[in-house]
């Protein structure tokens, strides 16, 4: 399902993420949500160990219900994503919405014919 994140503190939208849950998941956890951020670019030294869950830069994610009256349907409840770590969210690979997926589509083409042009260059 699609999530919007927002931050705890200014309630402002962060990012669109899609997470593998249902409502029973998630009650289930109490809540909460972690999401791991995606490291840098890999580095040229190998390391001899896998990534431990020390090293790793995790986004905890607090559902909160809220609850809407609507004319056709009667009241529904919700889901709100809440995080206090706004920069990492910031840093989770998105899911762009609807909107948004043809023109990011397109910068994603426009990116790979540019790096195919400079690799025949070079």
């Amino acid at each position: 399902m699609r999530v919007v994140i927002y931050d705890d503190e200014s309630l402002e939208a962060i990012t669109v993420v899609n997470i593998p849950l249902t409502e029973r998941d998630m009650l289930a956890r109490g809540r909460i949500w972690r999401l791991t951020v995606p490291s840098g670019p890999p580095r040229i030294k190998f390391e001899p160990k896998p990534p431990t869950y020390e090293k790793m830069k995790v986004v905890e994610i607090e559902f909160e219900p809220f609850y809407r009256r609507t004319a056709r349907h009667g009241e529904q409840r919700s889901y709100m994503a809440f995080t206090r770590a706004a920069d990492l969210a910031m840093l989770v690979n998105p899911a762009w919405l609807p909107g948004q997926q043809t023109a990011i589509r397109y910068l994603e083409d426009q990116n790979d014919a540019l790096c195919n042009m400079l690799m025949r260059v070079l």
